[in-house]
């Protein structure tokens, strides 16, 4: 693996959505995992819609997810992609997203049209991936004056390749390193308070922050496959365990939205 060469890394190869899903439930369960790891990389976020796709055609019985009806399938994949990576950032994570690269058509204001560098990222889950980031960075290699090759990494779009940041003041490019891009974002955090009179915040991106009634439509869909999996008696006892007593979604609370996200993932494990 690719990762055998580099220190500190835990890789775990991830070969079917299951697998995903698994790995998604213990370390949003297990305390011990949580202390230990802060960050999840996803490398590629591309193979992982594709592992989606493909488990979602197989839970609906069909080849192709556009064979599902009413074009539902695709709006299934984007649901579960979403929630498997939601839970890792309720749960404290970082995620860092991998995608390859493609070269896209484009045209400019004046209609000439122009190759530019984009991640092969797929336009639905790239839409679920944009919203939960904060940098999309372009990584390529530069030739220094010593005519070595440098990689460094862009935090702005040119013509020729595409990166954003949610950064106002962020410098366009730096070195490749972890350490020069925590600094660059420190430094347009900086600058931005020096422009606006602000203060830095630690306020969480509103996309990942727990929804109640998002959870509890999950919730519904839910309870169906708990039903149709024949598995009620054993999700009542996981809903009676995180509540302390025997409940039905029904009953819960906006202000016991942890606990209803704790117990939709304890569920999803058994259906």
């Amino acid at each position: 693996m690719g990762t055998n060469g580099l220190n500190g890394v835990y890789a775990q190869p991830i070969k079917t959505w299951d697998d995903w899903r698994s790995m998604v439930s213990q370390l949003t369960r297990k305390d011990a995992l949580k202390e230990k790891f802060e960050c999840i990389a996803v490398d590629t976020a591309d193979s992982a819609w594709d592992l989606c796709v493909k488990w979602i055609c197989s839970q609906n019985g069909v080849a192709n997810i556009g064979d599902i009806d009413w074009g539902k399938g695709y709006d299934m994949a984007k649901k579960e992609y979403q929630s498997s990576f939601r839970d890792l950032a309720f749960a404290g994570y970082g995620i860092i997203f991998i995608s390859h690269s493609v070269e896209k058509t484009l045209k400019d204001e004046n209609k000439n049209e122009y190759l530019q560098i984009n991640p092969a990222l797929p336009q639905r889950p790239y839409d679920i991936v944009n919203k939960m980031v904060d940098v999309i960075g372009y990584i390529r290699a530069i030739e220094a004056e010593d005519g070595t090759m440098e990689r460094w990494i862009s935090f702005r779009s040119t013509n020729a390749y595409f990166a954003k940041s949610r950064f106002k003041y962020i410098v366009p490019k730096v070195k490749f390193s972890y350490d020069n891009i925590v600094k660059a974002i420190f430094d347009a955090i900086d600058e931005e308070i020096k422009h606006t009179g602000g203060e830095a915040t630690e306020e969480s991106n509103p996309y990942t922050q727990l929804d109640f009634d998002a959870l509890m439509e999950d919730a519904k869909i839910l309870w169906s496959k708990v039903v149709e999996a024949e598995k009620v008696e054993e999700a009542g006892r996981l809903l009676e365990e995180e509540f302390g007593k025997p409940t039905r979604f029904s009953e819960i609370l906006p202000e016991q939205v942890e606990n209803l996200n704790r117990v939709i993932n304890a569920i999803k494990d058994i259906v």
